[in-house]
């Protein structure tokens, strides 16, 4: 084998094995790849039980939390009667969530829905129509109304991947 053919040879294998990385490369830097996101909810890592100083109602369990004033009109049963439903929806993982409804008075529930009577909770909650608690009390993901169902299906994935609650 004559020296230039080795030549050859071996740029082509470094052409070969740098042509990727160098395209890889060039793909982050110049923001071409845009980041793969699963979950369907605003990620809330700056909020949970113990920085509004509420305690956690249930804890060890996951949660999903809506807030529900005290003169709910025809909207806000329709959004508490989803909630019932996405908890009768997540099967043999029920046991495992509990829906909960904070108030500032006591209120009539659709059937499942644990009501808690807690005021100040209305402030951290009014962006989101449900907001879904880690059994550590962390708020995880918030969800604007109508989206249950992408609640659920991020619930789903989230009850899959634990191991505790």
């Amino acid at each position: 084998m004559s020296s230039s053919t080795a030549k050859r040879t071996l740029m082509l294998m470094l052409g070969l094995f740098l042509l990727p990385v160098l395209l890889a490369a060039a793909v982050l830097q110049f923001g071409w790849y845009q980041g793969g996101s699963t979950n369907q909810g605003r990620l809330l890592s700056e909020l949970s039980y113990q920085q509004i100083n509420q305690p956690n109602p249930f804890a060890e369990q996951w949660q999903i939390i809506t807030y529900a004033p005290s003169n709910c009109a025809a909207d806000c049963q329709q959004q508490l009667q989803q909630l019932s439903q996405a908890h009768i929806a997540l099967g043999r993982e029920q046991r495992r969530v509990v829906p909960i409804v904070y108030s500032a008075a006591p209120m009539l529930l659709p059937e499942r829905l644990v009501p808690v009577i807690a005021a100040p909770l209305q402030a951290p909650l009014a962006p989101y129509a449900l907001v879904v608690v880690d059994p550590l009390g962390q708020w995880v993901l918030g969800y604007p109304p109508g989206q249950t169902q992408a609640m659920l299906k991020d619930l789903r994935k989230l009850l899959k991947l634990s191991r505790i609650g």
